[in-house]
């Protein structure tokens, strides 16, 4: 039972945690190249059990987010996790369009890799090693991949829409090779965070709630009802730094199994 649910708790972050990583570019400029360097930590009940390093190189043409995740203390009991990401999006006018989205893990000692492409007809190409299994997934109909973006695209253009507008709201069709669901962002206001932990943020924040609604790819089997789902179930907390900007401190995901939550590790907070 205890293994099952630490199985669910790792298909749920996975996914989530890409949305985290994007959030960090909030409040900078593109004019010019930068490269930064960031850790998170990720906890279940009172444990650490999760860490990823993420670097973000941006520019006015393009945005570069590679990130090494990895479980970490007691959650290797009962399996061990490490996984790879790399996104690329480019610059459009007034919003960001998906160029090359790639993961890669290892899971229970078996290797997973996705590629994915997009061509300049906003067509996406992709190679899944090994394909989606349909005797545990729904399939994921090709019909449904147009005028879709990676993960991480998408949120890049919620930042974007949080800087112009003030406002969270958006929605999006979201592929990342291996399923295929819609994403809606929405404005949950304003509030206050507390010092819980050593090093984390304390002050006004501005909050994001996250729902997902799978088209394929999703498990045959599952305890997941997304229409029963609420954006504040997932929540994304925006704070201002002693250095000015204004970039995510914090993320909270209510799930069946319990809470995650992923905090920032800087110096700078």
């Amino acid at each position: 039972m205890i293994k099952k649910t630490y199985t669910q708790f790792q298909k749920y972050t996975y996914i989530y945690f890409t949305f985290v990583l994007t959030f960090l570019l909030l409040g900078k400029s593109y004019a010019y190249e930068a490269k930064e360097d960031y850790l998170f930590e990720v906890q279940f009940g009172n444990l650490i059990v999760g860490k990823a390093e993420v670097s973000v190189i941006s520019d006015e043409k393009k945005i570069i987010v590679k990130a090494k995740t990895r479980t970490a203390g007691f959650l290797n009991t009962f399996y061990e996790y490490q996984g790879e990401l790399i996104s690329i999006s480019q610059e459009n006018k007034e919003f960001w369009k998906p160029y090359k989205f790639t993961t890669k893990g290892l899971f229970n000692n078996k290797n997973r890799y996705s590629n994915l492409t997009w061509g300049p007809d906003k067509s996406v190409s992709y190679k899944l090693d090994p394909v989606l299994d349909l005797k545990e997934v729904h399939r994921i109909d090709k019909s449904s991949l147009i005028n879709v973006m990676d993960p991480l695209t998408s949120i890049i253009n919620v930042i974007e829409n949080i800087k112009n507008k003030k406002s969270c709201d958006q929605n999006f069709k979201i592929f990342d090779g291996r399923r295929r669901y819609d994403l809606k962002i929405k404005s949950l206001g304003e509030g206050i965070l507390k010092n819980d932990r050593p090093k984390s943020f304390s002050g006004d924040v501005i909050i994001c709630g996250l729902r997902m609604f799978p088209i394929g790819g999703h498990r045959l089997k599952s305890k997941w009802k997304p229409e029963e789902d609420k954006f504040s179930d997932f929540k994304v907390f925006f704070g201002t730094t002693s250095s000015g900007l204004l970039f995510p401190v914090r993320m909270n995901l209510e799930r069946w199994f319990g809470t995650v939550v992923v905090r920032l590790v800087s110096k700078d907070i």
